[in-house]
């Protein structure tokens, strides 16, 4: 049999829109419901004829559709696609993320679905999806009127959108699966893209390639849970302080044309516009966090002074710091730094300059009121190591030492000051007392 031109683009929007239902679908076409009835048993008909599962409807209205479906046909019925590529184990678990985070009311046949594995391969992998979110405090829940859902705190939710659409956007079919999976059409994504690049001339600045390509999935997917009523609660932020910047009346035109969206979700927009990393900006003090400047100033100082090494060019230096820590400020403070317990890998070589660089952060911490994040500490190692290495210096090449003393704090400060003076050449850590030297993290 041959489906006619209605049940055609009924078919072949389903296939599109997996998270369509009844209602919209009346809509589109302007159908009856024993229209649309019509039309999906003539559907179901010409699936059967071909050997492939049934379209189910739930209770909801929402259509479920076999992957052996999608793998056969595509929107034109005619066409077949090129086979879906095989996902392991860690890229099921991040598919099954991705799924929870886009929409509600999801069962297993959603994940079997999707995934093109067994029932049983799916109950496994949720296992360890739990495990994962129980380190976020986020749990899965299920329910027969509901089905599969995330539960906990909407801001941690987000911070895995953020981790997942970064993630998701590293393999080569990332961005059709983020827009199959959570219903986002290329038309949205290029809308937003051009929304974003006029929001880099109002600013000033050019964020990073990979912010550029992740903005608008992040973006969508945010906008996303907000229309599914998924709002931030209110979190501990100063309110001054993000309203006071230029991103903040920026997201107001971002989000022209869209839904109300609350001031508490606007405020959420603008911290991230600010946490994203910039590749270029306009050096301008009306953008930069109120004493971020001095705090570095007097970071790279220490860093001299604990090195015995001067730093040439240090304006030049200070401004890449500044492109760098502006956004991290915001990430830090509002924990927003990379989910991954993985961290940025600091080499061998750069081992001793890391140890020097966090022993210099404190201006910077005491400015953002928290200890700074391991994987942004590194970033700035590998930031000043860079320079170093530009002006041909190098930690490694230094005469290090430490200072062992048995007789107390003020005779212990008053040997290292003057061992600094008669030995300049030397790079000296630090002190220890005797028994420290069991749990000395740095090789001299």
């Amino acid at each position: 049999m041959k489906l006619n031109e209605r049940s055609q683009k009924i078919f072949k929007k389903i296939l599109n829109n997996p998270d369509i239902n009844s209602k919209q679908l009346k809509k589109a076409f302007h159908l009856t419901r024993r229209q649309l009835s019509y039309s999906l048993t003539k559907i179901n008909e010409w699936l059967r004829e071909h050997q492939l599962p049934e379209i189910e409807r739930t209770r909801q209205g929402f259509f479920l559709v076999d992957q052996k479906v999608y793998s056969s046909v595509t929107g034109d019925v005619n066409n077949p696609p090129a086979p879906q590529p095989y996902l392991s184990k860690a890229e099921r678990e991040d598919l099954l993320l991705l799924m929870l985070v886009s929409s509600d009311d999801l069962s297993l046949h959603h994940f079997t679905s999707e995934l093109a594995v067994s029932q049983n391969t799916i109950l496994s992998d949720l296992k360890t999806v739990k495990t994962f979110l129980a380190e976020c405090d986020l749990t899965i829940r299920y329910s027969r009127k509901f089905g599969y859902y995330l539960h906990g705190n909407e801001f941690n939710i987000r911070r895995l959108i953020f981790h997942l659409t970064c993630k998701w956007l590293t393999m080569g079919d990332g961005a059709s699966r983020i827009q199959r999976v959570a219903g986002i059409t290329k038309e949205e994504v290029g809308e937003l893209k051009r929304r974003i690049h006029t929001l880099e001339q109002k600013l000033n600045l050019t964020f990073t390639d990979e912010n550029i390509q992740s903005m608008p999935y992040t973006l969508l997917l945010i906008l996303k849970r907000i229309k599914l009523g998924r709002l931030i609660n209110r979190f501990s932020i100063h309110y001054e302080e993000l309203s006071d910047t230029k991103q903040y009346h920026a997201t107001e035109e971002l989000l022209s044309g869209f839904e109300e969206i609350p001031r508490e979700e606007r405020l959420f927009i603008t911290l991230y516009l600010l946490t994203t990393n910039v590749y270029w900006s306009k050096t301008s003090a009306e953008g930069q966090v109120p004493n971020l400047l001095p705090a570095l100033v007097d970071m790279l100082r220490l860093f001299e002074k604990r090195a015995c090494i001067a730093l040439q060019e240090k304006e030049q230096l200070l401004t890449k710091l500044l492109l760098h820590v502006n956004p991290a400020y915001y990430r830090i403070k509002y924990q927003l730094t990379e989910m991954s317990k993985t961290s940025t890998k600091i080499s061998e070589e750069y081992k001793e300059l890391h140890h020097l660089v966090k022993q210099s952060m404190e201006p910077l911490e005491t400015l953002i009121g928290v200890e700074i994040p391991e994987n942004e500490s590194s970033y700035l190692t590998l930031l000043i190591g860079g320079w170093l290495t530009r002006q041909g210096d190098s930690i490694q090449k230094k005469t290090k030492a430490i200072v062992v003393c048995s007789k107390g704090v003020s005779i212990s400060r008053f040997l290292l000051s003057e061992l600094k003076e008669l030995f300049p050449g030397f790079h000296l850590f630090g002190l220890l007392i005797v028994k420290g030297i069991c749990h000395l993290s740095v090789k001299l």
